[in-house]
């Protein structure tokens, strides 16, 4: 009964009080960035985050993961090696994009771009936390889209301790090709191209706690 009270409280939190297809995107991500309630319902090897009710985990490969609501894949890329490390970052706001700006909120930072493509989709690209979401949407539903990112990044809680003994047995498997969170997509083809190598990925786990109802 507690733990449904205090996710009920985390919703109003997150979506502001307010009707989010009426609120404005700066709206949006100042009424998510600043809840700092931390839930999580998904426990990873060095990290664990939240995944908001009509959202599910639907594949899984190492630090690459995609979640999945009725009608969208959301892009999951958490970087634990750029967080370790502490890598920082300056992103530099586009003016020939449908929306760009720099996410910052205490000690935490990353960007929001937006992109239109001639199939009249929107290339959401969300960089927060040490980790990226990517996901192609209509226009209606781009507000709920970034909603729903923000809420799972924004939750993204590190450990410390089980990264830095990952690390010092090279437990972690990296190579060249890994996806960079912090470059954006150049063209709908390079995602797409970047999309169609994702989906080939599968589960190499059990997906017992990784559907929220």
């Amino acid at each position: 009964m507690k733990k449904a009270f205090l996710i009920v409280i985390m919703c109003f939190l997150v979506c502001g009080c307010v009707n989010i297809n009426k609120s404005n995107i700066d709206e949006i991500l100042t009424d998510s960035l600043k809840s700092e309630l931390k839930f999580h319902n998904i426990n990873r090897n060095g990290y664990k985050y939240y995944v908001p009710k009509g959202l599910k985990v639907i594949t899984k490969n190492d630090y690459n993961e995609i979640l999945a609501d009725g009608n969208y894949k959301y892009y999951l890329y958490v970087d634990v090696l750029s967080y370790y490390n502490k890598i920082n970052f300056d992103y530099i706001k586009k003016t020939d994009v449908y929306y760009s700006n720099v996410l910052k909120y205490k000690d935490n930072f990353g960007y929001l771009e937006i992109k239109k493509f001639e199939s009249d989709k929107y290339l959401i690209e969300i960089m927060y936390n040490y980790a990226k979401i990517e996901v192609m949407v209509e226009y209606d539903d781009i507000n709920s889209v970034i909603a729903n990112s923000i809420s799972v990044l924004s939750s993204i809680d590190y450990s410390d301790k089980v990264l830095a003994n990952l690390l010092g047995d090279n437990k972690l498997n990296f190579n060249d090709e890994e996806f960079n969170i912090f470059e954006t997509a150049d063209t709908e083809s390079n995602y797409l191209n970047y999309v169609e190598k994702y989906d080939n990925y599968e589960s190499n786990d059990s997906h017992d706690n990784d559907f929220i109802d």
